[in-house]
């Protein structure tokens, strides 16, 4: 296993997502790279009295903060001794981050999982779900803390 893909999303969950691409990079002597999508931000645009939600693409300021987080969390790996980069992309769909997974030969792919209602998933759809279906390697799904049975 010498690649492993750490997809982040910056919420609760990427910690632990890092611990166990840590934990399996120093088992295995491989590289992470720490992947984060640029995902749109929903933003509500006031035409009267429809009040139509639109997805824009982040601030720069957003993106600079992220891309600062993201080089901390590196740089964090590194210091542990564990070979590590960071890759963000601009195309949030889930093609693109397997694209992105294959062009970069993984061996693994770790990921967090969120729990979410049915309709969440619904309208919304699971990444997690979608990146096992169309993976081209072992997928480590990592798992939210919070109680399932309080979001259903």
């Amino acid at each position: 296993m010498k690649t492993i893909v750490a997809l982040v999303d910056l919420s609760d969950l990427t910690f632990k997502v890092l611990k166990h691409a840590h934990s399996l990079a120093t088992a295995f002597n491989s590289e992470v790279i720490i992947l984060h999508v640029l995902a749109k931000v929903p933003v509500v645009v006031d035409v009267g009295i429809a009040s139509p939600v639109v997805m824009q693409d982040p601030s720069p300021e957003a993106v600079h903060q992220q891309t600062e987080q993201l080089f901390e969390m590196r740089d964090s790996l590194i210091k542990f001794g564990v070979r590590a980069s960071v890759e963000q992309l601009d195309d949030a769909s889930v093609a693109a981050v397997l694209a992105e997974t294959r062009r970069r030969n993984a061996d693994l792919i770790i990921l967090g999982s969120h729990h979410h209602s049915t309709i969440y998933h619904l309208l919304v759809g699971n990444v997690a779900a979608d990146v096992l279906k169309g993976a081209h390697c072992p997928v480590l799904v990592v798992p939210n803390d919070e109680d399932v049975t309080e979001k259903r």
